[in-house]
């Protein structure tokens, strides 16, 4: 069943929903909410637990159902927040059948053996089956926290179970893990009692308000998971300094969101997915474009940013810019002390021109970088591949093209300018744009390769690397 966009909604407060706001989201043809989702809303509301309503498409298994969950306007969430619910039965200590209910998050499996040594049981515990399930009215796809307690009291010949325990609430496990909140919100969702019910909660504070309870470690990585993080990539902050120009450190950060969208084999959930990122702009950073001149007051401007930065906390930095990519060993120095780690963009350029197989490049940029000289960072990621070096006119040329982009903005005038350049003054089919400026001009391209070259955009490269060192590593 496909339920419209509109159907979702966000109900805040201690108490969670009510049965009447529940009945919104009802189908026309449907005259009721289910009893089992009913018993949810009692359970949570008796508990003052939060809570929130949804309806996704028909879901039956554990990572069926986190594809098809509706959370914050978005469809699908992170297996790991999909909670794993296991209905069985074990051997108590007296020598009694007595059922159960073992929790976990999605992406985990739960260990028989810790589990029989958490409810202290004589034999390894097991699952029920299709049919037992059918004998308490249950099916697979509906097991959850909430209201199993009334399934149980079916008379059934088919269990002799102990009426003390019958009479007493269900027993529940509940994985330790489950106590930390992953990622944000760092909320959970399960079946509300319906397949095409969902219930969105905190973990932590559902466990807090069960009365017969454990809470032990009963879970083990998935071996079919093993390929991706459990949880969430630790949530590294990233830092970029920028200045040189300010719009180069917003390309650079839009260029990374880019990536972590579109990265293959992740499922992307949106804003919640996104790094936390802190951008400081100095204006000093201008100053690089005459570096060999006015080293001290740049190196003075970009040691403070990187300090505060290490300060706040963040883990991964980069300096959107190639010019002052040139003070990599200081800034690497200073970052030790944070526990940052500093990617260099230049040694970025160079391990993806090798994976390209390029052999053969041309470096565009300002004197300073494109000369491979004592001030260029480039030089030595550089050193293995055939570089073309430009003309002194050349260079000035994209000196004062940078200046344009600066004082003007980007413009078709300038776009016109660099196309001249490259078309007139360089030789090699594959150039390296190593000037922020002349990445900002490549946004403005709007009919790719017009010069007839192969264009390397070094922000472009760079903000997958970040990406990457924050999704994978």
């Amino acid at each position: 069943m496909e339920i419209p966009d509109e159907k979702q909604f966000a109900r805040l407060g201690r108490n969670g929903w009510t049965l009447e706001e529940a009945f919104e989201l009802c189908q026309p043809e449907e005259t009721i909410v289910p009893v089992a989702v009913q018993r949810t809303i009692e359970f949570l509301r008796r508990r003052s637990v939060w809570f929130q309503l949804s309806r996704n498409r028909e879901a039956r298994s554990c990572r069926d159902a986190a594809h098809k969950r509706n959370r914050l306007g978005h469809e699908g969430i992170p297996l790991f927040d999909e909670l794993k619910s296991y209905f069985g039965l074990f051997t108590n200590a007296a020598g009694n059948p007595q059922p159960f209910l073992a929790h976990c998050r999605g992406d985990r499996l739960l260990d028989l053996d810790k589990l029989a040594k958490a409810l202290n049981a004589q034999d390894l515990p097991s699952r029920m089956t299709d049919e037992d399930l059918k004998v308490f009215g249950l099916e697979y796809g509906l097991i959850n926290p909430f209201g199993i307690d009334q399934a149980l009291q079916i008379k059934t010949p088919n269990y002799a179970l102990d009426a003390a325990f019958l009479a007493s609430p269900m027993l529940q496990v509940f994985d330790t893990e489950l106590l930390h909140r992953v990622g944000i919100p760092g909320s959970m969702m399960t079946n509300a009692g319906d397949l095409t019910w969902a219930v969105e909660f905190f973990a932590k504070e559902l466990v807090s308000t069960i009365d017969n309870k454990v809470v032990e470690s009963i879970a083990v990585s998935d071996l079919d998971e093993a390929h991706r993080h459990w949880g969430t990539p630790e949530r590294k902050t990233i830092g970029i300094i920028t200045g040189n120009a300010p719009e180069s450190g917003i390309l650079l950060w839009n260029y990374i969101n880019e990536f972590v969208r579109e990265v293959p084999d992740l499922y992307c959930y949106g804003d919640m997915s996104m790094p936390p990122v802190i951008v400081h702009s100095l204006p000093e950073m201008g100053l690089s474009m005459e570096l060999e001149h006015r080293e001290t007051e740049v190196w003075e401007a970009l040691r403070s940013a990187v300090v505060n930065l290490g300060r706040q906390g963040v883990r991964l930095l980069a300096l959107a810019d190639n010019t002052t990519q040139y003070f990599t060993p200081q800034i690497r120095a200073l970052c030790e002390e944070y526990k940052t780690e500093f990617i260099s963009l230049p040694e970025s350029v160079a391990e993806w021109l090798q994976s390209q197989g390029k052999r053969s490049v041309a470096l565009v940029g300002i004197d300073s970088v494109a000369d491979l000289g004592h001030w260029s960072a480039y030089r030595e990621p550089l050193s293995a591949f055939e570089v073309e070096v430009l003309s002194a006119s050349t260079k000035e040329k994209v000196h004062q093209l940078a200046y344009q982009v600066k004082s003007e903005g980007v413009s078709e005038a300038s776009l016109n300018r660099l196309r001249d350049i490259l078309r007139r003054e360089v030789t090699s089919d594959n150039v390296i744009l190593a000037l922020t400026e002349l990445s900002l001009l490549m946004q403005k391209q709007k009919s790719k390769g017009r010069s007839g070259k192969t264009l390397i955009d070094p922000l472009k490269i760079y903000g997958e690397t970040i990406a990457r060192r924050y999704l994978f590593d």
